[in-house]
């Protein structure tokens, strides 16, 4: 009886074991040469096919390229001006400055946009 009674718990609670959020993540890299600005867009996965998915982005410097001509840049000198999305919400678009002097090595600039998927979709 209590191993029929355990049995029916673990079966009940399954579905809600499956009922979580699915993260989707799509990136794009760019190098920035000292003074450039740029406009990254990314696109959401699965851009707007679900009327429960909450959208978001982020942006990482990740620094020189190993190797790179040039004196070592500042990691804080690169600065997003903005970010939102773009394109009816389908797009995730940034647009970042390396303020480095010249001479510097070119930084390396990581967009990423985020999907989260809540289940069951609706």
């Amino acid at each position: 009886m209590l191993a029929a009674s355990a049995l029916f718990t673990s079966l009940a609670s399954a579905p809600a074991l499956g009922a979580h959020a699915i993260t989707k993540e799509a990136s794009a890299t760019v190098t920035l040469a000292p003074g450039e600005t740029r406009t990254v867009t990314v696109g959401y996965p699965d851009a707007l096919e679900y009327g429960n998915a909450s959208y978001s982005g982020r942006t990482v410097v990740l620094g020189p390229a190993p190797g790179a001509p040039g004196r070592q840049p500042r990691r804080s000198a690169v600065a997003v001006l903005g970010a939102s999305s773009a394109l009816g919400g389908s797009d995730y678009r940034v647009r970042v400055r390396n303020r480095n002097p010249s001479g510097t090595a070119p930084e390396r600039v990581r967009v990423i946009a985020i999907t989260i998927e809540p289940l069951p979709h609706s």
